[in-house]
């Protein structure tokens, strides 16, 4: 694997890309840097964005080396072969879209709180509170099947916000949230975890979600 750091210069964009990256950013995001894959005719690769005074920043995370000549982009990579053993303690970040599956059907966690707090009588001041306990609570239910474990004590939900991501004018735009969550895991299976960090972890994949950023704790 390779974990890169990517720059983009908006002073390099069009009119209409600048315009396009003001109206769907996740769509953009994901385009564009799909462009350091030439060969690829699949997404193999997981981003993340984080804005910058100056721009914007993306950490990505793929399978080969992104290339590194790009006239819209400044490219810093290198290998990323993380040294994991069981039961090492690591210091994570993760931007998440959770979802849940209740009756067949599937559903935002953050809304799904919000409106079972509503159906309970809670007030709204609660409203928060619920969406909080649910975000950790799919993180820890995501566990065992990836090879760690969270005590939700150590987990922060740092913010959640609506994304909404329309490709086409006139299509019916995708909506979804990302959760921002930080804290401290415990790898309990190498090749689970490893495949995780691989893969990432939730849906919305391609719209800058389920990248995990790690460092020992």
């Amino acid at each position: 694997m390779f974990f890169s750091r990517v720059m983009l210069d908006q002073n390099k964009l069009t009119p209409a890309m600048l315009q396009k990256w003001q109206q769907t950013r996740s769509y953009a995001s994901h385009q564009w840097l799909w462009q350091l894959f030439p060969e690829q005719q699949e997404r193999r690769f997981l981003f993340r964005h984080e804005p910058t005074p100056s721009g914007a920043c993306f950490y990505l995370l793929s399978d080969i080396a992104p290339q590194i000549d790009h006239n819209m982009f400044n490219v810093e990579t290198k290998p990323f072969q993380p040294q994991l053993v069981e039961g090492m303690t690591l210091a994570f970040s993760l931007r998440a879209n959770p979802v849940i599956t209740r009756q067949g059907k599937r559903s935002d966690v953050m809304m799904d709180a919000k409106f079972q707090a509503r159906q309970k009588g809670l007030e709204p001041t609660e409203y928060a509170i619920q969406q909080v306990m649910a975000a950790k609570a799919w993180l820890s239910a995501q566990s065992d099947k990836h090879g760690f474990s969270v005590n939700e004590r150590d987990i922060e939900v740092v913010s959640h916000q609506q994304q909404r991501c329309q490709r086409k004018e006139g299509e019916r735009p995708i909506c979804f949230t990302s959760v921002d969550f930080s804290g401290l895991l415990r790898v309990t299976n190498t090749e689970l975890f490893l495949t995780l960090l691989r893969k990432g972890i939730g849906k919305s994949k391609g719209l800058g979600c389920g990248l995990m950023l790690i460092r020992r704790g």
